[in-house]
């Protein structure tokens, strides 16, 4: 049933609120379902800051920079949504072709110490490998070409397969896993095997060496001594010039809607299947209610019923999805197949407000009961 009449009011209305109280400076959302987008929004600004008056404060008060609005074309760092758009999917294609399974152990790909013999595909994929959750890789004194032994050399946080432990690092070895497989760079994988074939044309690493100027800027970085635009904030990605399964992701909120499209199509597009029905269906399974810590999917976060959650109140258990530090999130209700992407810079002003946090659910929440009676019209 296509929607009709999708009243956005509450919507727009709530995200004034936030820009007045400095939760973010900008943001652009996609809402839609298996038929495509049916509501689109860019508000706010791209950048309020120079590098000379840099900003530091949850709350400022003025803005010291030219105010860059946000464009339908603006590119924000999708920090850990990374996970989703390019790792995930770069597996799940790789799954479908049979160059890797789930149970396949990780030594089958590379050389791992006694204490890591026990992590499979699927480990990774679910964040129960027992991988430290993070550390700065920079630390170790290798170089970034050494990332995947700096993660094999640390010991394990927890025994293999006992709980739900979300790590960066254990996506990094992951990614480093793909490129051997594939025989490619992660970017080059990502940009083949994903963003190609969902038509994705604005969906990439390291967005500069593209000559892509409209981007949301992140935050002031005291060794460039400069805001980082298109410029990956995470410090391994950036470590990791780049790129890497972890984060280094910049994308536009057409190109999300394209990708959220096809989670709510269970894997399908108009050109056919693009992952196949019975992997997606595994995916965003809560494959890890025997251990202790959150509903974990291959890639996926999934909701419990009845849990807090980033998707708010009112999308069901088994919704799904991901969120990204910066300030960006996509996510598909459990039921009605309805999606909502929200990509936000927050982190402009500081990263240490957590404001983002509460609006996530309740824009997951307006965005649910908006849709909602909208089908009923």
């Amino acid at each position: 049933m296509a929607v009709k009449n999708f009243n956005s009011k509450a919507i727009d209305d709530a995200i004034a609120i936030e820009l007045e109280n400095r939760t973010f400076p900008g943001a652009s959302l996609a809402i839609g379902d298996k038929d495509g987008v049916f509501y689109k929004a860019h508000y706010g600004a791209a950048s309020l800051f120079n590098d000379d008056n840099p900003c530091f404060d949850k709350e400022p008060k003025e803005f010291t920079g030219d105010y860059i609005p946000v464009t339908e074309n603006t590119l924000y760092d999708m920090a850990s949504c990374t996970k989703i758009l390019s790792t995930t999917m770069v597996a799940f294609r790789m799954i479908d072709m049979g160059k890797i399974a789930l149970y396949d152990s990780i030594s089958r790909f590379i050389s791992v110490p006694e204490d890591k013999k026990d992590i499979e595909i699927r480990h990774l994929l679910t964040h129960t490998s027992g991988i430290r959750a993070h550390f700065l890789l920079e630390n170790d004194g290798r170089a970034p070409s050494e990332a995947a032994q700096i993660v094999l050399d640390m010991p394990l946080s927890t025994p293999t397969g006992t709980k739900v432990e979300y790590t960066c690092m254990g996506y990094i070895l992951l990614g480093k896993i793909l490129e051997r497989v594939g025989g490619k760079p992660l970017d080059v994988l990502a940009d083949e095997l994903v963003f190609k074939p969902l038509g994705m044309t604005n969906t990439c690493y390291r967005p500069l060496d593209k000559g892509y100027t409209d981007i949301a800027v992140t935050e002031y970085c005291e060794r460039l001594k400069a805001y980082k635009k298109g410029i990956v904030h995470d410090e391994n990605a950036c470590f990791l010039e780049g790129i890497s399964a972890n984060a280094g992701i910049f994308s536009t909120v057409d190109d999300c809607a394209k990708f959220a499209t096809m989670l709510a199509r269970n894997g399908m597009t108009d050109n056919g299947v693009f992952i196949s029905p019975s992997l997606m269906n595994l995916a965003k399974t809560d494959l890890t209610t025997a251990v202790p810590g959150e509903g974990r999917g291959l890639g996926f976060v999934v909701k419990r019923t009845n849990t807090l959650s980033a998707m708010g109140d009112l999308f069901p258990g088994g919704s799904f999805g991901h969120n990204g530090y910066t300030g960006t999130s996509i996510y598909v209700h459990g039921d009605n197949g309805m999606f909502a992407v929200l990509l936000t810079n927050r982190v402009h002003f500081t990263r240490n407000s957590d404001r983002l946090m509460r609006f996530r659910r309740v824009f997951h929440n307006l965005a649910t009961a908006e849709y909602e009676k909208a089908l009923l019209k």
